[in-house]
């Protein structure tokens, strides 16, 4: 399949692995555009893609163009784009707080999927929320990792709570392995303990049964849940993903 990727930041990264590793394309059939020189270097040396500065030049001669840019810079790319030659293809829009309405305002009433995943799309172990799309585009999200469609008004919340949510994860694991290094511990032990507690309480699948199982009446567990419960951090966690959400509107 030829896939033209519009922007090459983290998430183009992601993308072009997740689509070589799933086998939906090879290098050769990925085209990458972004106005950067070391960048297309990046994309044509580490991945073997094809590289453009010209958005047009990228888009011609694929089936399937992702948006992957900040909306901000589509607004000034899509004035440059050949309308003609986005007919027959499908146009997949990463691009947060960019609504089908403003996007058919830049480039015309386009086949148009909007979808949000998270990075680990790069190991097709990511999380993929998309608005109805044709099965083949459908196809590459599933290949992807757990992918499931919404309605057009929730990619927000999904890129709040899951996109984002990577980076919240991250936090809380670092914060854990922070606390092991105030009690004396190595930085790589503390990692090490971090990586398998929250492994180990993932594989267990039922948390709530599992902080019951762990933290028994009177113990020391019990202490440590009680004074994250007066600290309210279920109320932190879930303003984090408020804020983030509020950020994209």
């Amino acid at each position: 399949m030829k896939i033209a990727i519009i922007g090459f930041g983290n998430l183009g990264h992601s993308l072009a692995e997740g689509l070589i590793k799933s086998g939906t394309a090879s290098g050769k059939d990925i085209c990458v555009c972004d106005k950067a020189p070391e960048i297309r270097e990046l994309a044509s040396v580490k991945y073997g893609l094809s590289a453009t500065d010209d958005i047009n030049c990228a888009i011609s001669g694929t089936e399937v163009v992702f948006l992957v840019v900040k909306s901000y810079v589509f607004e000034e790319l899509a004035p440059a784009v050949n309308r003609e030659l986005l007919e027959g293809k499908t146009v997949v829009s990463f691009m947060a707080g960019a609504p089908f309405e403003m996007i058919y305002s830049l480039i015309g009433q386009v086949d148009l999927v909007r979808g949000m995943p998270s990075l680990a799309i790069a190991a097709c172990d990511g999380v993929v929320a998309y608005t109805k799309a044709p099965p083949h585009v459908a196809d590459i999200f599933h290949k992807l990792g757990y992918a499931f469609e919404v309605a057009p008004g929730d990619v927000e919340k999904v890129m709040a709570f899951s996109s984002c949510g990577l980076g919240f994860a991250a936090y809380l694991i670092d914060a854990f392995a922070a606390a092991g290094e105030k009690m004396g511990f190595s930085p790589e032990t503390c990692t090490q303990i971090a990586a398998r507690t929250f492994q180990n309480a993932i594989d267990r699948g039922d948390y709530k049964n599992t902080v019951k199982a762990v933290a028994t009446k009177g113990g020391a567990t019990e202490q440590g849940v009680l004074h994250m419960d007066a600290s309210n951090v279920y109320g932190i966690m879930a303003e984090a993903v408020q804020k983030a959400y509020d950020r994209m509107k």
